[in-house]
């Protein structure tokens, strides 16, 4: 029951979760079949969790792996969940599972994207349509394309959207809805809001806010509209903290004349 250095660091990880989940201690409790005292005093660090209670209380607050590694770490364990770069050997199954993925969505867009919504890989036809639209964009060699800037900066897609303000507005709400964590949420938020000639009403959550489901971007191509919806396929199960946050975002045409364009597009008539 001796609190030590690495507690109150735990506790707070804890409670801060526990606060952004908005449940109450004794809901907590009830969820991992624990007093809700022992939850006091995990938060404050008069008692050290055990790992099975690391585990319990991280499914029970929907804890991403990543950040499970945190609480394990603050708790003075080991990390339970591997962390690897999409590229390496031990990722190679996964990867090559997601490319076979948006390769079966050609001609059809799609983009394989981090938690922080950077660009990992994606399909012939999503690097066609990005060259036809914009080129070839300023890159930085130690950075990957990010998608929220392919999207939101003037010299990417922005310009060529013609319904831009409900698509921003649409894409911010739902980055307060797919956020893994507060954290994620502020660097996809910073990350939008270092783009010129955005109002700031855009930035907070509102919570009456309806989220269309199928959703249309509505892109301007010469004169001619292409109107395409986003569907978004993740992974299963995930045991490896890459493979629980990259999703695979594909764009659909929503009318024939979008079809014929994406087929034009990548060759396909």
């Amino acid at each position: 029951m001796n609190s030590t250095s690495q507690q109150p660091y735990f506790g707070d990880l804890l409670r801060s979760w526990r606060s952004e989940r908005q449940q109450s201690q004794a809901e907590l409790a009830l969820k991992v079949e624990t007093p809700p005292r022992h939850i006091s005093f995990l938060e404050t660090g008069r008692s050290k969790p055990s790992r099975d209670m690391v585990f319990r209380l991280s499914a029970a607050l929907g804890i991403p792996l990543r950040d499970r590694n945190l609480l394990l770490r603050a708790a003075g364990l080991a990390d339970a969940y591997a962390v690897h770069d999409i590229n390496s050997d031990e990722m190679s199954t996964v990867h090559g599972a997601v490319i076979r993925l948006m390769t079966a969505h050609d001609p059809n867009p799609s983009f394989a994207i981090d938690r922080t919504w950077n660009i990992v890989d994606m399909n012939a036809s999503a690097q066609f349509l990005i060259a036809h639209l914009v080129g070839d964009l300023p890159s930085n060699s130690t950075r990957r394309l990010n998608l929220l800037d392919l999207a939101f900066d003037p010299r990417g897609l922005r310009p060529h959207v013609d319904n831009w303000e409900d698509f921003a507005t649409q894409t911010v709400q739902r980055l307060h809805r797919e956020a893994l964590c507060p954290e994620d949420l502020r660097t996809a938020l910073n990350r939008i809001k270092r783009h010129p000639d955005l109002p700031e009403r855009w930035w907070d959550f509102d919570v009456k806010y309806t989220p269309n489901p199928v959703f249309p971007i509505c892109l301007n191509l010469g004169g001619a509209p292409l109107r395409l919806f986003s569907v978004i396929a993740s992974i299963a199960m995930p045991t490896n903290a890459l493979a629980q946050e990259l999703r695979v975002e594909t764009f659909f045409p929503v009318d024939d004349e979008a079809e014929a364009f994406i087929a034009r597009l990548n060759g396909k008539n």
